[in-house]
């Protein structure tokens, strides 16, 4: 089942109590643009410096690029490219800094807003630490990489990992192929033909069968049908998954959990060769 997940987000800023880790760093880059990324490590408490209340904590890094020159409108372009998949047209022209610590904020203003009016109810009616719900705890984090590809495109992946209670968190990936000179974000039918998407969904079934053998330890599962019988592809035939990446020796894919099989199988990461899929390429190798 083809899923979209939305981290929370809202324009309220605020300001809250705790430990506070924040800061951009140098990398090293391809090019004359240099891959930078900005860091956050923060955790607030929902009762401001009472340690014995809930907290948040929120883990933030933005991998971007640093332009070389007042000149290099293209590195720009890529980072606000950036900005939008990683959390929307809102922020996508502030500054790097600026840009985490505005997501930070905000998402410390949906937890307070989320969570302290029920806790403080549950205080109020003597409920004791110990039989406080677990749901009162939020943990974010959002990380991201920036990586020369096949040719003039950067690879971006997104992984934003999200515990608002329950039995488990939410873990899941946005990868993106952007155009180095243009700073755009590379589209599916750009790179697959239209009439060459069954052919490319042929491979993808093959080493999807082949990593459901790995992952279950066996080696019995050789049609749709033993996929079936194993929980995966239920609600879907194959697809191209919306996530892949144009690496220098092929292309790798991502299935997200619950994309094509049960949480407990967890992601299907799978790399086609050049030699495997340059003839279902509208640009070849």
């Amino acid at each position: 089942m083809k899923t979209e997940r939305i981290v929370l987000s809202s324009l309220i800023a605020c300001t809250g109590a705790g430990m506070l880790v924040t800061g951009c760093t140098d990398g090293q880059g391809y090019g004359e643009a240099a891959v930078n990324a900005c860091i956050t490590d923060t955790t607030v408490y929902l009762l401001g410096n009472d340690k014995a209340s809930p907290n948040c904590h929120i883990k933030l890094s933005f991998a971007y690029l640093n332009p070389h020159s007042e000149k290099d409108t293209v590195s720009e372009a890529v980072n606000h490219t950036l900005k939008q998949m990683y959390f929307g047209d809102l922020y996508a022209k502030l500054a790097p800094q600026t840009f985490i610590d505005t997501i930070t904020h905000n998402l410390i203003s949906d937890y307070r807003r989320d969570v302290l009016e029920s806790y403080r109810t549950d205080l109020e009616n003597g409920v004791s630490p110990e039989d406080m719900p677990s749901w009162y705890n939020y943990d974010f984090e959002i990380t991201s990489e920036l990586e020369k590809g096949r040719d003039s495109i950067w690879n971006y992946k997104v992984v934003t990992s999200q515990y608002m209670g329950g039995a488990h968190p939410n873990t899941w990936a946005k990868w993106a192929n952007i155009n180095a000179r243009t700073g755009r974000q590379v589209s599916e039918n750009e790179i697959f033909g239209k009439a060459d998407k069954k052919g490319i969904c042929k491979l993808l079934l093959e080493k999807i069968i082949g990593s459901a053998n790995e992952r279950l330890k066996t080696d019995t599962i050789t049609s749709v049908e033993g996929l079936h019988a194993n929980g995966i592809l239920l609600d879907e035939e194959v697809f191209i998954p919306e996530n892949f990446l144009l690496k220098a020796d092929g292309i790798e894919f991502l299935y997200n959990p619950y994309e094509i099989a049960p949480y407990y199988l967890g992601s299907f990461k799978l790399t086609i060769s050049n030699e495997e899929i340059t003839p279902y390429l509208n640009v070849k190798k």
